[in-house]
This record gives structure tokens, sequence and C-alpha cells, in this order.
């Protein structure tokens, strides 16, 4: 048996029970917000005690925290995916873009995402492990461009910053506008990215002199 064949371990009890937790915390919050959803709220959601839920969470920011950080996860995960195949730069973005749109794409997903930002706006803790996901979001994105050939100069991170708002945007024009389409969305974005994958320093230059 080879190392990829290796079988996965099954979880165990804590962590199953942690999952079961998370779960309903995300319904909770869904329905009633970070800050209107009680550690009573969630023990009930989970169909546990109180006292259980603190067996595997010391507050309830502690449970946020570890829904970012599976976010964090999630997406590392994705963007190994990504990385791991070949084909055009822009249908990668395209790819990634469309997995993020579809997970938030449903308004409960969406009121979640958007309670993340508040809440990082308000609690500092939630801040930096918010700040963490975007800075390894970005960093996935670089290692993901550089080796497919994008332009790695001085105007790279401005250029991921506006791949990063472009993706991210969805959150809000899902509460805003549910009724966009997520292809419709997905082929007025294309033209966006080959502008700024293969814009480089020199290509940018030369655009604004002929603009």
């Amino acid at each position: 048996m080879t190392h990829a064949e290796l079988p996965v371990p099954a979880p165990t009890r804590a962590e199953l029970r942690r999952a079961q937790v998370l779960e309903a915390a995300s319904k909770c919050f869904n329905r009633e917000g970070f800050n209107g959803a009680s550690m009573a709220s969630i023990a009930a959601e989970a169909s546990m005690s109180v006292g259980q839920i603190y067996r595997y969470f010391e507050n309830k920011e502690a449970i946020i925290a570890a829904l970012v950080e599976q976010s964090m996860e999630e997406w590392g995960s994705r963007m190994a995916g990504v990385r791991a195949r070949s084909g055009d730069l822009v249908e990668q973005m395209i790819d990634v873009a469309r997995y993020h749109a579809e997970k938030v794409g449903q308004l409960e997903s969406a009121a979640l995402c958007l309670e993340f930002f508040a809440e990082a706006a308000r609690n500092p803790r939630i801040a930096d492990i918010v700040r963490l996901i975007d800075a390894n979001m970005r960093q996935h994105l670089r290692e993901t461009l550089i080796l497919a050939g994008a332009a790695d100069d001085d105007t790279i991170d401005a250029r991921l910053h506006m791949i990063v708002m472009l993706i991210d945007g969805w959150a809000l024009r899902a509460v805003k506008d549910p009724s966009l389409a997520i292809e419709d969305y997905m082929e007025s974005l294309r033209p966006l990215f080959a502008i700024l994958l293969r814009c480089g320093s020199e290509d940018c230059a030369t655009a604004k002199a002929a603009s």
C-alpha cells in the first residue's frame, strides 16, 4: 500500500462532538447573529447540555474562532487542488470564484460570512483570525499565479487584493440581489481576471499611456 492509499483515521468522539457543536453554532449564528445566539441556544440546537459544550469550547468566542479556522482549512484545501491542476490561469481563478460563490450562494451562508466580518470589526481576536485567513488566501493565490506564469512584479500585491475583493463581493451581492446567477457573474469576471492576472508593470504602464 502506497502512502497515498493509506486509510484516513476515523474521527475521534471528541472530534465528532466538536463538529456537532460547530454545525449547531452555524445554524444559530445564521438565525440569531453572533451576539444574539447564546451558549444555551447552541446547546439546544446540538441536542447537548451547556456543560457538554464547555468541554470542547471555553466560550462562544472560541466557537466563532473555530468556525473561522475551519473556513481557512477548507480554503487551503481548495487552493491546493487548484494548484495541482494545469490549465488556463483565468479559468483556474474562475474555478476559485465559483467555489466561493456556490459556498455562500445561499442567504444563510452569506449571512454567516458577513457575520464573520462584522464580528472582526468588533473583536480583536476574531479580527486576527480573519486577517490570517485573508493573508493565507492571498499567499495561496500568489503561489498559484506565479507557478502559472503570471507577472511577478511590483503590481502583484495590488492585483491580488483586487482579485480577492471581486471574489469576496459575492457575499454582499447574494444578500442584495439573490436573483443574480452565478454563471452570469463568472462571465463578467473573466475579462477582469484576464487583466489582473496578465498585466505586468510594463503592460499596465502601456495601457495607462494608451488610455
